[in-house]
């Protein structure tokens, strides 16, 4: 929280990015694992995943609740992979998709999806819509959980991100070009889903640091930085200052070329930007980004992930040693991976260079004597 306020703490706060929370509903089952987290209990600084469940046989769909018949899902194993597929029935029709997991890699890939022509954004914007409402309550209980060892984090995405997710990026870049005011109605019907669950949480007293997720879907070369103002900026601003009226905390998530649109990360009174990819992976130092960027914006990064599969201890030692030096000048610095590894069984070298990240960020991220 020092470093989130732009103080300065005893020690640059060390993440295990979604090690903590984010991959709950496996990591504990896996040995490796569990001993990086085990080794790193009372070393690193969480920021802790938390989402709200659904009820029992409810059925939520883009911050709403539809009907227990509006949704259904099949699922299927075909070689190494498992299958989901998702039939959603609106009011205009049925808009279908299919999501794709391989054995040992926990994420999913969509490879289908819903949204394959401009009929279908009708079929979406036609979906009635009854605010989430979910229970609050294991937000309390983790936060009593979590002591001093972290703090709460919580996803949100925005409304480019739900519209992109409709269609993929290729496909999303050239309907953008076709029909930009269908985009930006699709786009609209987001933000007010959006922005009343926010709003629902926060009077709820889920009042921590959020994450924004969805920018990176326009940051260049994908977009212009004046058509990522259009899609991001102007509908972003307003879940930050929604956030602040409450006391919450804005992490803006943006993997990709950012460089460019670092000034309207700024303009946009973030608290809070990750991951800040260096060449070649993104295009911005952290010594880079703290002079677009300034003081008052806590940095978040920008150790990547390839370092820990690819490199060797000394690599990891140089990285994070200059992420420190060059992050924590001039303002808040929370030292964190870009990703984390999501391959089972995790590679010896690799579980032994991310303890020795944690190592290096005790040995080298003392600001006080």
């Amino acid at each position: 929280m020092s470093a989130l306020r732009g103080e300065e703490p005893d020690r640059v706060p060390i993440s295990l990015y979604e090690f903590d929370g984010f991959y709950d509903d496996w990591i504990h089952n896996h040995p490796e694992y569990v001993e990086i987290l085990n080794y790193a209990e009372g070393k690193t600084d969480k920021m802790y995943f938390w989402t709200p469940r659904a009820k029992p046989g409810e059925r939520v769909l883009f911050y709403g609740v539809v009907e227990e018949e509006g949704i259904k899902q099949i699922k299927w194993e075909d070689g190494d992979s498992t299958y989901v597929k998702t039939v959603i029935h609106t009011p205009r029709g049925v808009l279908s998709s299919i999501r794709k997991q391989r054995r040992g890699i926990h994420t999913w890939w969509t490879i289908e999806y819903p949204c394959k022509n401009e009929k279908d954004i009708l079929k979406v914007l036609s979906i009635p819509y009854k605010p989430w409402r979910p229970s609050v309550a294991s937000f309390f209980t983790l936060d009593k959980r979590l002591g001093g060892s972290g703090i709460i984090l919580i996803d949100v995405a925005d409304a480019l991100c739900l519209t992109v997710e409709l269609f993929g990026s290729a496909r999303f870049i050239k309907l953008y070009q076709r029909n930009k005011s269908l985009v930006f109605e699709l786009m609209d019907f987001f933000q007010e889903r959006i922005y009343n669950y926010l709003k629902y949480l926060l009077e709820g007293g889920a009042v921590t640091l959020y994450r924004i997720v969805g920018p990176e879907y326009a940051v260049p070369p994908f977009f212009h930085p004046r058509e990522f103002d259009r899609l991001v900026s102007s509908y972003d601003v307003e879940l930050i200052e929604l956030l602040h009226s409450y006391g919450g905390i804005a992490r803006l998530h943006s993997h990709g070329r950012v460089r460019r649109v670092l000034p309207s990360f700024r303009e946009m009174d973030v608290d809070a930007v990750d991951p800040l990819e260096p060449p070649p992976d993104g295009d911005v130092t952290l010594k880079e980004a703290r002079k677009i960027l300034g003081d008052e914006v806590t940095l978040i990064g920008n150790i990547e992930e390839r370092v820990f599969e690819l490199g060797n201890k000394d690599d990891v030692e140089r990285w994070v040693k200059r992420a420190i030096r060059e992050g924590s000048a001039g303002g808040g610095f929370i030292l964190s991976p870009t990703a984390m590894p999501m391959t089972t069984p995790l590679e010896k070298k690799t579980k032994e260079n991310i303890i020795h990240y944690i190592d290096c960020g005790i040995k080298y991220g003392r600001l006080k004597p």
